[in-house]
């Protein structure tokens, strides 16, 4: 099966315009909040930033990008794929294709519908 790449619907365009780019916090900068916030321990704060540089990137268009064509990708039976070097795109692909069978009845049949079923 060909490949089709996913379009964007015109609300997710106007949502994804939104997205601002976050600027992550130095080492020492965000080793120092979580002290604060951990009643002066540092322990944890090197995992704590992974989380929390994770949870930014679902807020990029590249992420949700990623995503949308997972599920389009794993939705008509393609192997999985990382062609771009950009790892936040990466992520969201992963998660999307991952992710697809645990999706909302509504959202996989969209998805089916609109990517699958020659019409």
């Amino acid at each position: 099966m060909d490949r089709k790449m996913y379009q964007p619907t015109e609300k997710q365009e106007q949502k994804w315009a939104e997205y601002s780019s976050v600027e992550m916090p130095s080492d020492e900068e965000f080793q120092a909040r979580w002290a604060k916030s951990h009643h002066g321990k540092t322990t944890g704060w090197g995992m704590g930033k992974r989380d929390y540089v994770l949870s930014q990137m679902k807020y990029t268009r590249e992420y949700q990008m990623g995503i949308w064509q997972g599920r389009v990708d794993r939705a008509r039976g393609l192997e999985y794929s990382e062609e771009r070097n950009e790892n936040t795109y990466n992520l969201g692909y992963h998660r999307g294709y991952t992710g697809f069978e645990s999706l909302d009845w509504d959202t996989r049949n969209r998805v089916v519908q609109e990517y699958v079923e020659e019409g």
